[in-house]
């Protein structure tokens, strides 16, 4: 599968972009992600859909007006930063890992760590313990509290993951 330019956005749409990705990591994770003067354009995944590049790599998922930054752009930023220390994160121990890259949802007895100020129903994305570094983005199905005091149930339903279609499509 091979994706599809539709249109570059324009300055507005990235004003917007930088907006929603600074409510969810805070400003400054936001500016090291996208800058005003990046070169962002629109590709086409599937019909609900589309992978927003950033200066020709991809960098984000956009469905129903939901941006949220794809694995492969994570795992890039993580060189820089500890992601350990960004909000809203789930820390799996290494025996969800190969469930979790396998499509699998996160259940609450895999999780180690949360960000305490997650609500349910928050995008999150999914780090593993020992090296930090990213594997899946979901939406949380608990407050990041119970992730860390349940020891039953589905904490994260994954929308996105490491060695999925979209991760083979973009880590190219």
């Amino acid at each position: 599968m091979e994706l599809r330019i539709k249109h570059p956005l324009s300055k507005k749409e990235v004003k917007a972009i930088i907006r929603q990705l600074g409510e969810m990591f805070g400003e400054e994770i936001a500016q090291k992600m996208l800058k005003k003067k990046d070169d962002v354009k629109v590709a086409e995944f599937d019909k609900t859909t589309e992978i927003i590049l950033v200066n020709d790599r991809p960098m984000f998922i956009r469905r129903k007006d939901l941006i949220f930054p794809l694995v492969i752009a994570l795992y890039n930023l993580s060189d820089e930063e500890d992601l350990k220390k960004w909000p809203r994160r789930v820390v799996v121990d290494e025996g969800a890992v190969p469930h979790i890259l396998n499509g699998a949802d996160v259940m609450a007895p895999g999780i180690v760590d949360a960000d305490e100020n997650i609500k349910e129903g928050d995008f999150v994305f999914i780090i593993e313990e020992n090296y930090g570094r990213p594997l899946a983005i979901g939406i949380a199905l608990m407050s990041g509290k119970a992730m860390k005091e349940k020891n039953r149930g589905k904490a994260v339903k994954v929308i996105h993951h490491a060695r999925d279609k979209i991760w083979e499509i973009t880590a190219r």
